[in-house]
């Protein structure tokens, strides 16, 4: 059925009134929907603040471990000191005469703390090379090794010893050579006594070599 023409005229009115709401309400929507958005968006997660300072500590605690290995690694001769000063000839190298020292009498005690301070080595290290390699004998022998501290020819040669093999049964003289290269395995051991007697009695070449000890161990001069 056909609507009269005024109700038709008042429907069209209402629409065109109603048109500009209809239209402002989605546009706002829309409009609170996109801020809704970028709200969303750009309120990016904040980091928790406890995480923040454990990487703090953490960072902090490496950098002081990395600075305690560098101070530890330029120190590989703690123990070497400054080089002692050439002892003196003895008196079998003076040509003097001297007569035998007896084992573990006063007199060798007296010539073991000697070269033991000389040397700034611990004496009760010099006593207990002496005792392990000849038990506090000056006239001990075993093939190549003489004396007091069983030390080979070749080696009181490196340290600077002139004189013969047999020369090397004199206890003064054996001690002055053989505690001077108990030093160089004493400073090679970083100042470890078990491991300063372990290289006295196989060697420590290498292991001065690698540490930069040949010269400071009377190794090389």
């Amino acid at each position: 059925m056909a609507l009269p023409f005024s109700t038709r005229r008042l429907l069209a009115v209402g629409a065109v009134i109603a048109f500009p709401f209809v239209s402002g309400c989605t546009a706002t929507n829309g409009a609170l929907a996109d801020a809704g958005k970028a709200s969303v968006a750009t309120t990016a997660p904040q980091p928790d603040e406890s995480d923040t300072d454990a990487a703090t500590v953490a960072s902090s605690l490496v950098a002081e471990q990395d600075a305690q290995i560098s101070r530890e690694a330029v120190k590989p001769d703690a123990f070497a000191g400054s080089r002692p000063a050439p002892a003196a000839l003895t008196a079998l190298e003076a040509g003097a005469p001297s007569g035998p020292v007896a084992a573990r009498s006063p007199e060798l005690d007296a010539l073991i703390s000697r070269y033991a301070r000389h040397y700034e080595v611990p004496e009760r290290l010099v006593r207990r090379v002496v005792k392990r390699e000849s038990n506090f004998d000056p006239a001990a022998r075993n093939r190549v090794y003489w004396g007091l501290m069983q030390i080979r020819h070749d080696t009181a040669q490196t340290m600077g010893y002139r004189g013969s093999a047999s020369g090397l049964l004199d206890a003064e003289t054996n001690l002055k050579y053989a505690v001077k290269y108990l030093r160089g395995a004493y400073i090679t051991a970083g100042g470890n006594e078990d491991q300063a007697v372990r290289f006295y009695a196989r060697g420590y070449y290498y292991d001065a070599k690698r540490k930069g000890l040949l010269k400071e161990t009377g190794l090389r001069n």
